[in-house]
């Protein structure tokens, strides 16, 4: 088919034309889906182009007298020229288009330089070409220094542009090649260049999957490159990798042959491969590449231990020497590089679970530490991945000790383990070096080491510059004196600083309590050592979270000898454990400043009211401190509580004080409320109307049984009448009654608890000792001496079976009738009720005779009342008040 056929065109020395017929015809014939009608188009596309030249050249050379051209006529280096471009044998040899640059060299200047323009004009539309051939020509001919010479030099620039691209091959080795298999070879292993080069590799990828059959020349350069692309590329091939092992074979510390040999074993499944050539990569080349592929390498197969392989990779250069000057900048701290900080967002992002989320939430926030000492402080299954996360942990929080037991720990036969611990004892080192040679820590231990309360720091000591490494020496674990405590958190804002020094804050109030940390001892125990200071101290930080943190057999396990401070609250811990109900609040002993701090964090109104035993009035007063709840929402509740509180003088004036602060500064919405507060502040309470409490959604009844108790309590030093204690105990455990009424309520039954107590501690008398007029008479006693009084009464006469005559004077009669008044008195008391209850039994006995027997049938008093405690019953409130009511309650 004749070329202009192809090309749909007329035969014409257009060459636009002729390049405006191929680029209309080409998208009908892409070279991936028509490789043949591509080639032919492209063929037809050439000849086009040399014929059209062709006639340009002989026109150029004809006679004025119009004879008609031949080819003859051309130029013979002209022809050379085309004779290259037509000949598969010559076109890609450069030996060939040397022999033509040696002809161009014979030519004169004159000619040469016309010749020059027709072959570049020649070159520009000749199709694939050897870069390396073209490139000998346009070396020889200086076309890159003639470009300002040209009219349109774009084209020109860009073509010399394209010969800077070395061949894919050496193209003399496609010589004998037929002129297809020629250009479908080079445009192939051209365009598998271009593409690895200039776009994704998945790009590649997709485009070497395709099927074809394409000639490939035995180019052991290409092969190479081929073979180093695909592995790229993530191409898996048996053949490559047998290849990329025989030449590390013959180079074994080659660091590109080890990637390539760990990247085909990666690819057909090999990861031991992989893993070792990767591990090799990093210790002996510090292979950038093979830390990413080590991190992604764990996250699939291990991902609990991805944040330990990330904190064993950190990598901080530090001094070998630090300046005597504390004012010097170069303070060396140990910290993690840019990158590390990265890969903890980046590991975030994995929704790994488990520890390694929490360790990774911990190294980015630093501050809320509770979690993970958590699970260090537990039994985990994994011992070693558990002995790994105390020494990551040690690594940010250890002192000098824990430092130097990682770097004597022993590696395991895990290659991954052995790489992480490598890293944990660099690091060590680093920072054992550190705290050794700084002179920040060094002045820093002086201080923490002293017993004057009057030391103050070196003032260079306080500026921003060094307060960074103030604060890496602060965060790790060790023991402080008291004074050195006490000056360290005036000295420094602990919470300011990010990451806060764990429970640094707290150490320093239990310094003021006279309270430190016993010694660190030495080896193993240090470990034992931390594990029981982190306990309690998170104990103390935030009692009511790490109870709910931490397993019941984690205290279970630790041991604190009898001189140690945590002891007391560590037996009282496991005992509120062995108890379900109650909580740990009620087991603590507030004579015990540790404790106390706890019960101090622990109490809150909420569970104040679910505790078991009723809390004390100081235990009310700190609830009411931290409060905000009871304030804004229960405001009317909130007055009544601190009106009880007010009054009852177990608190100190400066409590008081703060009490009727809070008390005048309440906010209730009623214009009754202000006459109604001013008597909870004199003492001379009165319950509002009923429609008023009413309206504020309250039970008028209650409150006013509130109230009630409340004047007896203040004004009559009294407490409520059992009934009433009842029924107060029951509205506070009413759990749909208002929340502020029902701690007012607490409050008045507590104070109503401590006068009972005291009341109790009366010795109740014997019911024979008759004249003891203030003590209680049960039944049981009632019945006997009532019993006597009436064989006394009846006695007079004789007895019959015996025959003696029984005569009772004036004086006996008159000992009977006092014993009766005082049986009745007693009851009376028994029943916590008065004299004039008692003269109206005895008035009415006179009417009705057997009154003083139904007196006998009445239940005394369950509770201590003020005559003392209920005969025959030991320790009555022994569980408590509350617990004594509810059962009264039958709760």
């Amino acid at each position: 088919m004749s070329c202009w056929i192809r090309l749909g065109l007329e035969p014409t020395q257009d060459l636009d034309a002729i390049r405006l017929a191929y680029r209309t015809q080409l998208p009908s014939h892409h070279p991936e889906t028509d490789p043949e009608g591509f080639q032919a188009l492209r063929s037809a596309y050439e000849e086009a182009l040399r014929l059209a030249r062709e006639h340009e050249a002989l026109d150029t050379q004809a006679p004025v007298d119009d004879a008609t051209p031949t080819a003859d006529a051309l130029h013979p280096t002209l022809q050379a020229f085309h004779h290259l471009l037509e000949e598969p044998s010559l076109r890609f040899d450069p030996q060939a288009w040397q022999t033509l640059i040696d002809e161009l060299d014979e030519l004169p200047l004159e000619q040469l330089d016309d010749v020059s323009w027709q072959i570049l004009g020649g070159l520009r539309d000749c199709g694939p070409i050897s870069h390396r051939c073209v490139g000998l020509l346009a070396t020889r001919l200086g076309w890159a220094d003639q470009l300002l010479r040209m009219e349109n030099p774009q084209e020109v620039e860009a073509l010399l542009q394209r010969l800077q691209v070395p061949d894919p091959f050496d193209t003399v080795l496609m010589r004998d090649w037929p002129p297809m298999l020629q250009m479908e070879a080079l445009w192939y292993f051209r365009s598998l260049e271009f593409i690895f080069q200039s776009r994704p590799l998945f790009e590649f990828e997709q485009f070497v999957e395709q099927h074809t059959c394409v000639a490939m020349p035995n180019d052991p350069t290409l092969i190479e490159r081929l073979y180093m692309q695909l592995s790229m590329a993530g191409i898996a091939s048996p053949t490559v990798h047998a290849h990329w092992q025989a030449e590390l074979k013959a180079s074994p510390d080659d660091p590109d042959l080890l990637y390539l040999v760990g990247r085909q074993a990666e690819l057909l499944g090999d990861q031991t491969q992989a893993l070792t050539c990767n591990l090799r990569l990093l210790r002996e080349h510090d292979y950038p590449q093979a830390e990413r592929w080590l991190l992604e390498y764990c996250a699939r197969h291990q991902p609990q231990w991805l944040p330990l392989l990330i904190q064993s990779l950190d990598q901080q250069p530090l001094p070998d020497t630090w300046p005597t000057e504390l004012s010097d900048p170069l303070l060396g701290i140990p910290a993690q590089n840019p990158q590390t900080l990265a890969r903890w967002s980046e590991a975030s992002r994995e929704g790994l679970g488990g520890i390694a989320a929490t360790f990774i939430d911990w190294r980015l926030d630093g501050d809320d530490e509770l979690p993970l000492l958590a699970w260090l402080l537990d039994e985990q299954d994994d011992a070693l991945l558990h002995r790994r996360y105390w020494q990551a942990w040690a690594l940010q929080r250890g002192e000098a000790g824990l430092l130097q037991q990682i770097i004597s720990a022993t590696p395991t036969d895990d290659a991954l383990d052995a790489l992480i611990l490598e890293g944990f004892q660099r690091q060590a080192n680093q920072q054992l070096h550190w705290l050794c040679q700084s002179e920040v820590a060094a002045t820093l231990t002086e201080y923490s080491d002293r017993d004057d309360a009057g030391l103050d720091l070196p003032g260079s000591l306080l500026t921003l510059e060094v307060h960074p490494a103030c604060r890496e020496w602060l965060r790790r674990m060790r023991v402080y004196s008291a004074p050195a405590l006490l000056g360290l958190n005036r000295q420094f804002q602990m919470r300011q600083m990010f990451t806060v020094p764990f429970a640094m804050a707290l150490q320093g109030q239990l310094a003021e309590r006279g309270i430190v940390l016993p010694p660190m001892p030495g080896g193993e125990a240090l470990w034992d050592w931390h594990r029981q200071q982190l306990f309690m101290l998170a104990m103390l930080d935030q009692p009511a979270r790490w109870m709910e943190l931490v397993s019941a057999h984690v205290s279970q396990r630790l041991h604190y000898p009898p001189e140690h401070p945590f002891h007391g609250l560590h037996q009282q811990l496991i005992s509120a454990q062995a108890h379900a109900e109650g909580g740990l609040l009620q087991w603590l002993d507030h004579s015990d400043p540790v404790q106390e701090m706890v019960a101090g964090r622990l109490l809150h109104f909420g569970n104040a009211l679910e505790l078991a035993r009723l809390p004390s009035t100081a235990q009310l007063y700190a609830c009411l401190q931290q409060d905000t709840v009871l304030i804004n929402d229960y405001p009317f509740g909130y007055s009544l509580l601190c009106a009880v509180l007010l009054h009852d003088l177990s608190l100190d004036s400066e409590q008081r004080a703060k009490l009727l602060d809070r008390l005048q500064g309440a906010r209730v919405v009623a214009g009754w409320f202000d006459g109604f507060r001013k008597g909870l502040i004199e003492g001379k309470p009165k319950p509002p109307a009923a429609q008023d409490i009413n309206a504020l959604g309250l039970d008028s009844d209650l409150l006013k049984r509130v109230v009630e108790a409340l004047d007896r309590l203040i004004n009559r030093g009294q407490p409520p009448s059992t009934r009433a204690l009842r029924a107060l105990q029951r509205a506070k455990d009413d759990e749909h009654q208002n929340p502020g009424l029902r701690c007012a309520i607490m409050a008045i039954l507590s104070w109503s608890e401590r006068m009972l107590r005291n009341r109790a501690q009366q010795p109740a008398a014997p019911a024979w000792q008759a004249w003891k007029l203030r003590s209680r008479l049960d039944r049981k006693g009632y019945a006997l001496t009532l019993g006597a009084v009436i064989f006394g009464a009846v006695a007079p006469g004789f007895v019959p079976d015996v025959g003696i005559p029984v005569m009772l004077g004036d004086a006996g009669r008159v000992l009977i009738v006092l014993l009766l008044i005082s049986a009745l008195l007693r009851r009376m008391r028994d029943l916590d009720q008065g004299v004039w209850l008692m003269i109206g039994v005895l008035v009415l006995s006179r009417l009705i005779p057997f009154l003083p027997l139904v007196v006998m049938a009445l239940p005394g008093d369950k509770l201590p009342n003020q005559y003392g405690p209920p005969p025959g019953r030991s320790e009555p409130l022994q569980d408590g008040l509350q617990a004594a009511l509810r059962r009264l309650n039958g709760q």
